[in-house]
């Protein structure tokens, strides 16, 4: 009988795990200007590698998020469009989360997150004004006294 017990006691010592912090960065980018956020200088370099046309890149919306693992949440973007981010898998050996994101117009991609670092998605979506909406997602599954990598954006 304790050994029936055994995984029963597990499951109410385990710890739940801790909801990860989701940072979205909504972005647009245009070919009538050439005024790039200086937070977006890389990203603007990496798009511009597949569409030169793009020349100008600017933030419109930051939000962030605590959500659970193995919860969703539905950040609002430009336009009535909308990005939903679910917390796929905790925290590996490695560090990496899973998430799974929905952007506007394209199939969902699911991916593991480095700490601190933004998956950016170029998404179909042009706004009345002709701009190209971009999503950057950040997950900070990290703890401890590490220092933030640095990287595009901040």
């Amino acid at each position: 009988m304790t050994g029936a017990l055994a995984p029963l006691l597990f499951l109410i010592v385990a710890p739940p795990e801790d909801p990860v912090r989701v940072t979205v960065v909504v972005i647009l980018a245009t070919d009538a200007n050439a005024d790039v956020d200086p937070k977006l200088a890389a990203l603007a370099a990496q798009v511009q590698k597949r569409d030169k046309t793009l020349t100008g890149f600017r933030i419109t919306a930051t939000e962030a998020k605590s959500i659970p693992v193995g919860d969703s949440h539905t950040f609002d973007l430009v336009d009535k469009e909308q990005l939903k981010v679910t917390v796929t898998r905790p925290k590996d050996a490695s560090g990496r989360i899973c998430l799974t994101i929905k952007p506007p117009g394209v199939d969902n991609v699911t991916y593991g997150c480095a700490c601190d670092k933004f998956f950016p998605v170029v998404t179909p979506h042009r706004t009345k004004a002709g701009e190209v909406l971009i999503v950057a997602v950040m997950a900070k599954p990290c703890t401890g006294n590490k220092p933030a990598a640095k990287g595009w954006l901040w």
